[in-house]
Parts: structure tokens; sequence; C-alpha cells
């Protein structure tokens, strides 16, 4: 019960120091995944803002603008110091009868600090986003690309670029541009409150404010635009050549310079051939331009609309900054996404945000503990042995040895088999001057490969044709002789 404004002051004071000790205890939690760091900044801001609501109800008590801390404390003393002492202790024994069983609990500062996931702080993020690692610029990506004037650049060339507006044309930069950098704006400033709660936006604005108002404007109607041309004028003969061009080429390119484009095929062709000899906008006469351009309520209008681009350029520079390393693994991200498939990023965000239960004590000595295989049965993936049956089902339980590998163990038929390919049987094979040929397959004895060979020469030579004994010679009465009986009848004058 809190019946005075002193009473109700102090415990205005315990409250700020209880929320200093949780916040202490909060900031020396450790936390081991991304989620446990983003809880542990909201959690901190929360006592921050419940802090700084009681620091205000404290400030209005002190300056007592109605009088009453005042009248209190000089109810404490004077000749009614104990009727009012005793009026204060009836009422506290009147409150308690009526409340017997009321008790105050005070928070402890000790209690332990839990991390857990909050739904609401958490359901505030896209899936691209992930939980605040990434950011998502998609949709000021597509708002970026659909702007008169620019390029369709890729999303990742735009994740390095969308802060560099020096890099923007000067013809770019119109109201639909101001609407794209206050979205942009909106959007990084709401990301940060979520995402990095512990900083203060309003103070990078406030920064890029100031930022803008000493720097000069120089992306106004003073700044040079550069004619950008589809017919070159400089290059025609006269004024005839233009008219050839048609009502509507001329008109095209009229309004692509930024001038009036009425009138009759002459008026065009005028107007399109004073831009002779010229490259800058401010170099044509002011009578030429669309709307008017060389009224001053429409400079001061465009100055005031470049002064708005400025201002928010500036600010997005500040909260581009203190996002630097957030932009950096988003492009990271992205490129991740393009290399992997759908199930390696899963696997790896669940490690990252701490989706996995982290391994016990326990679990870290059962893995120390070495593994129970009397059987010598070979193991899986996971370091464990595989079933009995199944070793026994692919023959892993047979041995065998090949005296070509040195009388090395091969262990099952399917490694036997593989083994004839590999580098060790090559070796062997080499090294008896023997062709490892599907010939020799399932020969595993050195003595049974030579005798295969020989074998197989013997066979190849009896292939081959002999000259002496299978060629043929006809005599000039139709015997048929072989070659050597020919020779020897020839030598001898018998033929």
């Amino acid at each position: 019960m809190s019946s005075t404004l002193l009473e109700q002051a102090r415990m205005g004071h315990e409250e700020v120091e209880q929320g200093v000790a949780k916040i202490v205890k909060l900031l020396s939690t450790e936390t081991k995944t991304h989620k446990q760091k983003l809880m542990q900044q909201h959690k901190v801001l929360k006592e921050v803002h419940n802090m700084q609501a009681t620091a205000r109800k404290l400030t209005q008590h002190y300056e007592d603008v109605d009088g009453s801390r005042k009248q209190e404390i000089n109810s404490m003393s004077g000749a009614e110091v104990f009727g009012g002492f005793y009026g204060r202790m009836r009422e506290l024994r009147e409150y308690h009868r009526k409340f017997p069983n009321l008790y105050y609990e005070p928070e402890m500062p000790e209690q332990e600090v839990t991390l857990a996931d909050d739904p609401e702080i958490l359901g505030q993020f896209s899936g691209e986003e992930a939980f605040g690692r990434f950011l998502d610029l998609t949709a000021m990506h597509t708002k970026f690309i659909n702007l008169k004037g620019t390029k369709a650049v890729p999303y990742e060339i735009y994740l390095s670029l969308f802060l560099d507006f020096a890099a923007v044309p000067a013809n770019v930069k119109t109201k639909a541009y101001r609407d794209y950098l206050a979205s942009l704006k909106e959007y990084l400033s709401a990301y940060m409150t979520r995402a990095l709660p512990l900083v203060d936006v309003e103070a990078l604005l406030q920064q890029g404010q100031d930022a803008a108002e000493g720097k000069p404007l120089s992306d106004g109607p003073e700044a040079p635009i550069v004619l950008e041309r589809e017919i070159e004028v400089d290059e025609m003969a006269d004024m005839e050549a233009l008219k050839a061009l048609g009502l509507e080429a001329l008109k095209a390119e009229l309004m692509k310079l930024g001038l009036k484009c009425g009138g009759t095929l002459d008026d065009r062709a005028n107007r399109l051939w004073a831009t002779r000899g010229k490259s800058l906008r401010s170099q044509l006469d002011p009578s030429l331009l669309a709307g008017g351009g060389g009224k001053a309520a429409d400079k001061e209008k465009e100055k005031k609309l470049q002064k708005a681009i400025q201002v928010l350029e500036c600010e997005l520079i500040e909260l581009g900054d203190a996002l630097e390393d957030i932009i950096e693994q988003t492009k990271v991200q992205l490129q991740k996404k393009q290399s992997r498939t759908t199930e390696e990023l899963q696997a790896e965000v669940d490690n990252e945000m701490g989706e996995e239960e982290p391994e016990s004590e326990d679990s870290d000595e059962e893995g120390e503990k070495p593994i129970y295989n009397p059987k010598k049965v070979p193991l899986d993936w996971t370091g464990k042995p595989i079933p009995y049956w199944l070793y026994k089902l692919h023959g892993l339980n047979v041995e065998y040895k090949c005296e070509i590998c040195g009388n090395f163990s091969y262990w099952g038929p399917r490694a036997f088999e593989r083994h004839f390919q590999e580098w060790r049987h090559a070796h062997g094979m080499r090294c008896l001057k023997i062709p490892n040929s599907r010939a020799f397959h399932n020969i595993t004895k050195i003595q049974d490969a030579i005798d295969l060979m020989d074998r197989l020469k013997n066979q190849q030579a009896a292939k081959e044709f002999d000259a002496q004994n299978q060629e043929e010679f006809e005599d000039a009465m139709g015997n048929v002789l072989s070659k050597k009986t020919y020779q020897d009848l020839l030598r001898q004058g018998l033929l």
C-alpha cells in the first residue's frame, strides 16, 4: 500500500534500481545464437522504457507543481505531528483488516534471466530477413528498376548500389525517386527498430538532416543535365532532313529532351533544330522547355524537391553506415542461395539460429567413450557399427587377398570387384609389364597372370599371317605351290 507521496517516490527509486540490476544481469548473460542476442536486446530495451516511465513520474513528483509533496512533509513536523502519525496508523490497520492475506513479494534481481523466444517479436520479421540477420529489399529493388531513366540491374547488383546516390543520374531524381527514397527510409528505420532495438534511429536521422543542412545543393536545377539524343541533329545537313523523319519521330525526340512537342511539322523541326550544337539542358532557350521551364515558380518548386531528395539521401547514408555489416551478410547469403540447395541452406539457418538443442555434457562424455565393436564390423557415417545382419548380407565377412596388390586384403565381393580398376592393382600389373585389361580380371596370383599373358601371346601369334607357309604361288601349268617350294624349284631351273 502506497498511501503517501513519499512512499510512492521510494517505490519509484526501488523500481529504477531493480531495472538497472536486471539490465546488468541481461547483458552479462552469454548468448550463443542470433535469436538469443535479439531477445536480449529487446528485453534490455523494455527495461529501459520502464525505467524512463518511472523516472518521468519521479520528475513530476519532485517538481511538486500542486504543492502536495511540500504539504505532506510539513505535516510530519509541528504540533500535529503525532496526530498525523496515529491517523496514518489507523488507516494502515483498517486496510490490513480488510485484506488480511495481502503480502508483498519483492522482485529479486538475482533471479534467473531467460532469453526464451518471444513469438510477438520474432513474428515481425519476414522469411528473407531470418529474424534480423539479413535485409529484404526485393520490394525496393522493384520500385527502383521501375523508375524512369534507371537500368534494370539484377538484385545482387542493386544491393551494392542502392546507397550509391552519386551514381544516380540527375534526370532520374524526380518525384517518383523521392517517393522511392521515402519508402526505403521507412523500411530501413523499421528494420533497425526490430533488428537493432538498442540503436537510436532518431539520432541517426537527425545526423543525416544536419549533414544535409550544411551541404550545398548540387543536384538542383543549376546542375548540368546532359541531353541524351536518339536523333543526331548535328549530323543532319539541313532542316529538310529532320522533316523527312515525320511527326511522330520528332515528337518522341522532343519529349525525351523535355521540350515542347506540339504544333505542325515545321514547328517541331524548328525546335529540334534549335538544339543543334548544344549538349546541356541549361544551354537551351527556356521558351522551348516543356511546362514553362523558365518560370521562377517552377524553379523554386524543383529546388524544394531536390532539397528533399538530398535530405533523404543523407539520412539513408547514416542508416546504411549502421547497417553495413548486415548488408554484407545479405550479399553473402544471396550468393549462397545461388550455389546451394534448399536443404543445405535450411540446415545452415537452423544451425546458426539455434533451432537444434545444444548437446549436453552427458552426450559429450558418451561420444568420448570407446565404441563397443568386438566383431570389427565397419562403421557407418555416424561413427557407429552397422547391423551385423547387414554386415553378413553384403559378404563383408569374406576376405579376398590379391598377390598382385602385395597380398592386400579386400573384404566383401563388391570391394574385391572394384579393386581391379583401382591404382594399387594397376600399379602391380604395370610392374609385371602386363596390361590391366578386362582379360586379367579376377586374376590375383602373379604366376597365373604371367601364364595367361604367355597363352594370349601364343594365341595372337597363331592368328598372325605367315608369309613363308601361307602365301601361295601358281606356275605356268596351273599348279599351286607354297612360297618356299616355288622359290626352291625356281632356283633349280625346274620351272
